[in-house]
Parts: structure tokens; C-alpha cells; sequence
């Protein structure tokens, strides 16, 4: 479409959807800051060299446009088209977006008596003891399990939960060395102290896993109606309810994973994937869209509307609706989770379609 512009010979509706496009980036006058300045001008100086090789411009000039906009565009180009989108990636800084207009809430960690501590208020250093378990915040945020070896046989059945809230994710070093990222809008549970014959959590939602290696005691999840078990290993674990189907992604090492008495091993790189009907297949993976969510980055590929907007809705804290018939849109591109939800419902008004926020609840549809 760039290239018939450049050439004079687009129709009049491919010059208004790029004028169109064009002005979103011109209004946006905070895309370029101090601190994304200089990427900024090293990317605009790459893609106005691919530009001029691989669009012959010609004698005549048509019509130009500033510097700026069309190394935005053409940051774009690729992906212009029915159901695209992309947004430039950022660096991965706090997992909580920069602007939360509807999130609410904050990771909370419910003790075996039932004792609740809301993590984000709670300052640095041991926050609760469980009879012989240290359980402290580091400075970086992160939930951090010390058990003494002499105090563990009194701990069986200690049950703790640890729950993010939607708009934020939680890092979790648990008692046996096992690192968890949990991901919004999900829970975990599990043991303040691994005493039995394996290592068993339950999981609601979705959470990665970087599990200690200890063959005696091998490691299971627990997600819906699904178990994973695994020695030592990393990988993600998609159950979201409202998703229809449970994901299990491997990244090193290899797992089990058993539905309704059926089993599938599977290796790096693939996934298991777990329907309501109780059927599982193995699939092969996208590890890098699949995680990406531990980076601060929304990542579609080949996405349908609802998929895109469940992720939209368990981010920013709102209920979807959809106005007549779902629209029948695929999705590419990454987006920061630190971008404003008005921003990222722009990027997918350019597909032509039309959002209506009222409070907490967002309508889609079509524009007229």
C-alpha cells in the first residue's frame, strides 16, 4: 500500500486509510521521549535507508509526508491490513503498566490460618514465619520461601496462596529453590514446605515455571483437570478458565502432561494443549509468544478478537461485550503492557473497529 502511494497509483480508499493511520502517530506527541530518543533516531535512519532501497522513487515526486511519519509507518508496514496490528516494543520495565485506569487491587498472600498480606503495601524483609519457614520480600519484590531442614516435618498441609490481581504479575522463589512467575488475574497454591514424596502446587490462570531439579521428589501442577509433571524443567502453564482450552509450553527439559487418564510427553519447543472435552494434543510451540508476557508484552499472532481482548480484559481489569456478531478479525504484533488501554484501543480501531467504554465495560464492534 506504501508503495502504490509513493507511485500515484492507490485508490482513494488506500490514501485515506493511510492519512488516517498517518495522524494517529502525529498526534500521539509523547511516542518519543527522552529516554526511547536516541533508539528512536537509529531505527528512523535503518528504515528511511530500507525505504529508498526497496521503493524506487520516482522523477515526479507525489505526495510526501514528513520524516517522522513515515518512519513510524513504515515501522508498521508489514503488518497494515485486515486485523494487524503493532506497536514499537519497549523496554521491559515494571510489570505494573505506567497508567492503570480501571486494575484495581494488589497481590495478596494468604497464610495456612488464613492471615492476608497485601504484598504491595508490605515493606522489605521478612513479612510471616510459619513454624520454621522465613517468608520475606526482597527489595526487588519478589516472595522468598527459607525453611530450616530441622523444622520441616512440621509443616505438612501448611497451605499458602499467593494471588495477583488483573494488571500485575508476581515472582515467587519457592521453599524447595523452584522460581514461579505468576501472570494477572491468577493464583497459585502450595505448601509452605515440600514434605511428602513430590512437589505438588495448584494453579489458576496462567504461570511460568523454572523448577529446582530433585529427582526424588519429582514436581506437579495442578490446572483444572489437567496435571503436569515435570524433574527439572522450565515451562508455561496457560488455565484460564474462560480460555476453553489449557496450554502447557515447554521451553527445556520435558514433561507429562495427563487429562482424563490420557498422557503426552512433550519436548522444547512443543506444547500440550488440553480442551474442555477432554481431548490433548501436542502441538508445536511459539515459546517466545507464549512468554512474552513475562517480558511486559502483549504478543498476537494469528489471534482471533476474542483471544486479543480476554488478554486486553484480564490486563486492564474490564468486562468485554461485543455489539451483533463477533467481527471476524486476526491479530499480529506485540504491544506493551505499560501502554495506556486508550492507546492500545486505538492501534485496533484502525481494522475498522469501534469501542464504547462505559465505566469498567468495554463494547466492540464495527464503525459506521
Amino acid at each position: 500500500m506504501l508503495k502504490r502511494f509513493r507511485t500515484g497509483t492507490a485508490t482513494s480508499e488506500e490514501i485515506a486509510f493511510l492519512e488516517s493511520y498517518f495522524d494517529l502517530f502525529d498526534s500521539e506527541d509523547d511516542l518519543i521521549t527522552a529516554e526511547n530518543e536516541m533508539e528512536y533516531e537509529g531505527l528512523k535512519a535503518v528504515l528511511k535507508q530500507k525505504i529508498d532501497t526497496e521503493i524506487a522513487v520516482q522523477s515526479t515526486p507525489v505526495k510526501r509526508m514528513p520524516v517522522r511519519r513515515w518512519a513510524v509507518a513504515a515501522a508498521a508496514a508489514a503488518l497494515i491490513g485486515s486485523g494487524a496490528l503493532y506497536l514499537v516494543k519497549q523496554q521491559a520495565t515494571p510489570a505494573k503498566p505506567a497508567t492503570m485506569a480501571y486494575a484495581t487491587g494488589a497481590p495478596t498472600l494468604r497464610l495456612a490460618d488464613g492471615t492476608t498480606i497485601a504484598l504491595d503495601s508490605t515493606v522489605d524483609g521478612q513479612i510471616a514465619s510459619q513454624q520454621g519457614v522465613i517468608i520475606s520480600k526482597e527489595e526487588d519484590g519478589t516472595l522468598l520461601y527459607k525453611t530450616a531442614p530441622a523444622n520441616a516435618g512440621n509443616n505438612q498441609n501448611q497451605e499458602n496462596i499467593l494471588s495477583t490481581p488483573a494488571g500485575m504479575k508476581y515472582k515467587i522463589i519457592l521453599p524447595d529453590g523452584s522460581t514461579v512467575w505468576l501472570n494477572a488475574a491468577s493464583s497459585l497454591t502450595y505448601p509452605a514446605v515440600f514434605t511428602a514424596g513430590n512437589r505438588t502446587v495448584k494453579l489458576e490462570g496462567e504461570a511460568f515455571f523454572d523448577i529446582a531439579a530433585d529427582p526424588a521428589k519429582p514436581f506437579f501442577v495442578q490446572a483444572g483437570n489437567q496435571s503436569v509433571q515435570v524433574l527439572g524443567t522450565r515451562f508455561n502453564v496457560n488455565a484460564y478458565p474462560e480460555d476453553g482450552e489449557h496450554k502447557t509450553t515447554l521451553l527445556q527439559g520435558a514433561v507429562k502432561v495427563s487429562l482424563a487418564g490420557n498422557a503426552i510427553v512433550i519436548q522444547p519447543g512443543q506444547q500440550a494443549i488440553c480442551s474442555n472435552n477432554a481431548s490433548i494434543r501436542k502441538v508445536n510451540a511459539d515459546t517466545e509468544k507464549e512468554t512474552a508476557w513475562i517480558n511486559n508484552l502483549f504478543s498476537f499472532k494469528n489471534d482471533d478478537l476474542p483471544a486479543v481482548m480476554r488478554d486486553i480484559a484480564r490486563w486492564y481489569n474490564v468486562k468485554i461485550k461485543y455489539n451483533g456478531n463477533i467481527p471476524d478479525e486476526r491479530f499480529f504484533g506485540e504491544i506493551s503492557r505499560s501502554s495506556k488501554l486508550e492507546d492500545v484501543l486505538k492501534i485496533l480501531e484502525i481494522n475498522g473497529l469501534a469501542f464504547d467504554i462505559k465505566e469498567d465495560v468495554i463494547t466492540v464492534g464495527y464503525k459506521h
